[in-house]
């Protein structure tokens, strides 16, 4: 009788580590800043990066990956340090303070000196395909001032991904800083690519 009082529990044991499911991961698209001091010389403007907008299908805690064309998968154990939106504007920001050594100022006053250029990012898709490819395809405007001209532009990369989450992570974060590339050649050249 206490054999199969034993055996019930270790069988009840089992299947309910069975059920457990596997240990949440935290991922980020913000990239760690180099320990190098900028040699760009300090900006004449500051920026304001507004929210980012997604695709509501996006706008989730977890990793949102494709299993096929039409076929989505909202992963349970990788989930995003903060909601999408801002994962995605804190790293453009961070990208585009670093690349062109100036602030974002997002709620803060603007310095009396310096002009604002404001940047508004859409999101319209941002696809991540393990072992094949992670893309992005973003619709984004920048203001010169507050009585300037507005800069419509939009950005489509695509990156090769040959491993599960953690690689596609990767390139989501590449992915995240071609198109502050894009944002900043706009700056600097005052048109789009």
């Amino acid at each position: 009788m206490n054999v199969i009082r034993v055996i019930t529990g270790v069988c009840l044991l089992l299947g309910l580590s069975g059920c457990a499911s596997p240990a949440p991961h935290y991922y980020t698209l913000i990239t760690p800043a180099e320990n190098a001091p900028s040699a760009i010389p300090p900006a004449a403007f500051v920026l304001r990066v507004q929210p980012v907008t997604v695709p509501e299908q996006l706008n989730q805690p977890q990793l949102v990956i494709r299993k096929s064309d039409g076929e989505i998968v909202i992963s349970d154990s990788a989930l995003w340090a903060a909601p999408l939106p801002e994962e995605i504007r804190s790293a453009l920001s961070a990208q585009l303070e670093r690349s062109l050594n100036t602030t974002d100022i997002r709620k803060l006053t603007p310095p009396p000196d310096k002009p604002v250029i404001t940047l508004r990012v859409t999101v319209q898709q941002l696809d991540a395909w393990p072992q094949r490819h992670a893309s992005l395809t973003a619709r984004w405007q920048l203001r010169f001032g507050a009585d300037a001209k507005m800069l419509t532009c939009r950005s489509q990369h695509q990156i090769a991904v040959t491993g599960g989450v953690p690689e596609l992570i990767t390139a989501q974060q590449k992915l995240i800083a071609a198109l502050a590339a894009d944002v900043s050649d706009a700056i600097k050249s005052r048109h789009c690519r």
